[in-house]
């Protein structure tokens, strides 16, 4: 008989996004056991890591990892996408990335997972899970042994191999990738972007003095096409990378299809999708690590709700909400970023991803309804308003202020103390998402004030009972400037 195991939640998968929620959950007190298939290291490409990475491992106590190796920080960029005109984005202006091992980065967070209490099962290969009075029993093989993990939830985190193709909604055009390694001394030292009429290319040095070069363009153009050829044609125009399109070896050439998806079922009777197995972002933003790690942080307050409190309605639209809202927002930024490069509207790959898309065609899940119903384009946002307070604050002082008819007050899911409790926020047009808090500060308890009849200034002196005056008037001008306080005519 197999040996069996009992814990709170079992992940499949060790790559960024189940090593943070195992590190997350473990901090929250949970028994965690997580299932990889491969030894570490392995090979792993995704080595450009964003800024906002920073604030995430600060988060886990875990910023050694980023400083504790031979990563590369601080590279500046150059850049052709607007115009033909190349232009240098400085290590300042990009903010703190990093270029790292990803073989190694991944080793080293599971590590650190063990060492914080985390049931390594690796190399262990997840065979089959079923549900047994309301909790999942999972067979894990181990070399020739079979292991029985009874746990209360499964984070499948397996990436692209955690979902079949039948399961996923399309939101970006496929594109095919291309990519080769030179030695480091044959190119700058600085991460190079380049857009071309028929794709883009990015290129950067490693830590493992190579440097790595992908084309990203459309899979129709390997049509009657080598891959070679195809990588060739792309580089041998361009302004960074004409002089490397002589230099590759055949044989050193890879290429995969790169699909920007969601999942359609992401929450199945606990069972939770993270990562890429939940759902993929386009690579022009180099964003997958970090967006991956924060999902699963919120990915582990959800699960962490239940356990806690049994709310599982409340943390199953609080997942759901997340990873609608990240997929939507970095589908809008990635094709007005696409409409702004230098070919236009005339070429087709280009074309057809300056416009937010989604696949209309797969079977249609309570999930994918939400999500489509949400891909509707943002409103255009008009020219900021600047405002000089201390002019603005004495004309407004004596006005009798109103709320906005647009205004809704709609009960919502909020953190905390690292669990869900519902609290009220405001909807508005003129706010991207539902707000029950602004600068930490509850904001329905305020705005009950803006119900009576008031001036601005009444409505700022009562809140400078509870708040810094500074801190009331900034308040204050956001509500007025996104129209939610309004002046009586």
């Amino acid at each position: 008989m197999p040996p069996e195991q009992t814990t709170d939640v079992l992940i499949i998968g060790a790559g960024p996004a189940g090593t943070c929620a195992a590190l997350r959950l473990l901090a929250l007190g949970h028994k965690v056991a997580l299932a990889e298939s491969e030894p570490f290291p392995r090979p792993q490409i995704g080595e450009s890591l964003s800024p906002g990475i920073r604030n995430i491992f600060d988060y886990l106590d875990a910023t050694d990892l980023l400083t504790n190796r031979n990563y590369l920080h601080q590279l500046n960029a150059q850049v052709v996408w607007e115009t033909t005109t190349p232009q240098t984005v400085s290590a300042a202006q990009r903010g703190p990335g990093v270029m790292v091992d990803r073989g190694q980065f991944d080793k080293d967070l599971l590590d650190l997972a063990v060492q914080r209490g985390l049931q390594l099962y690796q190399p262990a290969r997840f065979e089959s899970c079923k549900q047994v009075d309301g909790r999942w029993q999972s067979q894990l093989r181990q070399y020739t042994q079979l292991i029985t993990v009874e746990s209360k939830f499964i984070l499948d985190a397996r990436g692209r191999r955690g979902n079949n193709m039948q399961d996923r909604v399309l939101t970006a055009p496929p594109t095919i990738a291309i990519w080769g390694h030179l030695p480091a001394d044959v190119m700058p030292a600085d991460t190079l972007v380049e857009a071309t009429e028929k794709g883009w290319i990015w290129g950067s040095p490693t830590p493992t003095r190579q440097f790595r070069v992908i084309t990203f363009t459309d899979p129709r153009e390997l049509k009657g096409n080598t891959v070679p050829g195809v990588f060739h044609h792309l580089l041998s125009g361009t302004r960074f990378f004409h002089k490397a399109a002589d230099s590759w070896k055949i044989n050193d050439l890879q290429t995969c299809t790169v699909f920007t998806y969601a999942h359609t079922f992401p929450w199945q009777d606990n069972y939770l999708r993270l990562g890429e197995a939940a759902f993929s972002l386009d690579p022009l933003s180099s964003t997958g690590v970090e967006k991956a790690m924060r999902f699963s942080l919120q990915a582990a307050i959800a699960v962490n709700t239940i356990l806690k409190t049994g709310h599982k309605d409340m943390a199953q639209t609080f997942y759901e909400d997340r990873m609608i809202e990240s997929i939507c927002s970095h589908t809008h930024w990635t094709s007005a970023y696409y409409a702004q490069a230098w070919p236009g509207q005339q070429r087709a790959f280009w074309k057809e991803r300056s416009v937010p898309f989604i696949d209309q065609t797969p079977a249609p899940t309570a999930f994918y309804e939400r999500l489509s119903h949400k891909f509707t384009a943002p409103k255009e946002k008009g020219p900021e308003r600047r405002i000089n307070v201390q002019q603005e604050l004495q004309r407004l002082w004596h006005e009798q202020i109103h709320l906005s008819s647009a205004l809704i007050f709609k009960e919502t899911p909020c953190v905390i103390d690292d669990v869900l409790q519902l609290r009220t926020a405001i909807q508005h047009p003129n706010l991207e998402r539902e707000m029950a808090y602004l600068e930490t500060v509850e904001i329905s308890p305020l705005l009950s004030v803006a119900n009576k009849e008031a001036t601005f200034g009444a409505i700022v002196q009562e809140w400078s009972k509870v708040l810094p005056f500074e801190q009331a008037v900034r308040i204050a001008f956001f509500l007025w400037d996104k129209d939610i306080l309004c002046t009586t005519a």
